[in-house]
């Protein structure tokens, strides 16, 4: 091998080294498909983004600007601000910002004799999926009047599209939805955190000790996999912080 060829290799693997080394920071994605170099991840505080960008500058965006799904999903693979930030897409779509749910306190209850069977709707029979950690079980949930509770508040809100199973631990509940936008996304959040609530403000000694929620696309891309505990749907449901925010701050890919 000659020694302008050695160079050049010896070159090729250097600039490899920079560029992966160089991967630290964090990149903001627009609705309108446009990135930004970031510092430090960026802060949501009340309808605005706060954004250092990569030169120091502190600038801010409408929360309702940026493409939080895509944000998240891209700042998880650990590149920072590598130049692969190229090839991911935006949404295209601005969010309007969520305003709070219709309590269903009134319309749904659960009967806890246990002999008459469930009061409220059905549900879809789960079947497995390949994902991984949090995921659709082979198993059911436990109680099925629990299940039908939930079932019923999500046809009220019109999640229509869901199955059910045991979480990961027995007294979990898992719930996986199909969400293909950022709406469907916080919607879904918000409509499974308040029938959590419900259910358990109702029903505290049956209700699930945590809910698994697991978001994905109609095309398997995932879209976003919480664990709710009571303490957490109330803070989404009741609490000052933001669906876009909460979604950030909770979110596990």
């Amino acid at each position: 091998m000659s020694r302008l060829r050695v160079f050049g290799l010896i070159t090729a693997i250097l600039l490899a080294m920079v560029v992966v080394a160089d991967a630290a920071g964090y990149v903001v994605i627009l609705k309108s498909g446009h990135k930004l170099r970031c510092k430090e991840p960026m802060r949501i505080e009340g309808p605005n983004a706060i954004i250092t960008l990569s030169t120091g500058t502190m600038t801010s965006y409408p929360v309702s600007l940026v493409d939080l799904v895509e944000t998240e999903r891209y700042n998880q693979l650990g590149l920072g601000d590598a130049l692969i930030i190229e090839t991911v897409e935006g949404e295209g779509q601005i969010l309007p910002t969520p305003t709070p749910r219709v309590s269903l306190a009134k319309r749904t209850s659960i009967d806890a004799g246990g002999v008459a069977g469930p009061a409220l709707g059905a549900v879809l029979e789960p079947t497995p999926v390949p994902t991984p950690g949090i995921k659709l079980q082979t198993t059911g949930y436990h109680d099925k009047r629990v299940v039908d509770a939930f079932s019923k508040i999500f046809d009220d809100k019109n999640l229509l599209i869901y199955r059910t199973s045991q979480g990961t631990q027995p007294k979990y509940l898992f719930v996986q939805t199909n969400t293909d936008s950022e709406r469907e996304v916080f919607d879904a959040l918000e409509t499974v955190a308040e029938a959590y609530l419900i259910i358990h403000s109702l029903h505290t000694e049956i209700a699930p000790e945590a809910v698994e929620l697991e978001m994905i696309q109609t095309s398997g891309k995932p879209a976003g996999t919480f664990r709710l505990t009571p303490v957490l749907a109330d803070e989404l449901v009741n609490g000052d912080v933001p669906t876009q925010a909460f979604y950030i701050n909770h979110v596990i890919f």
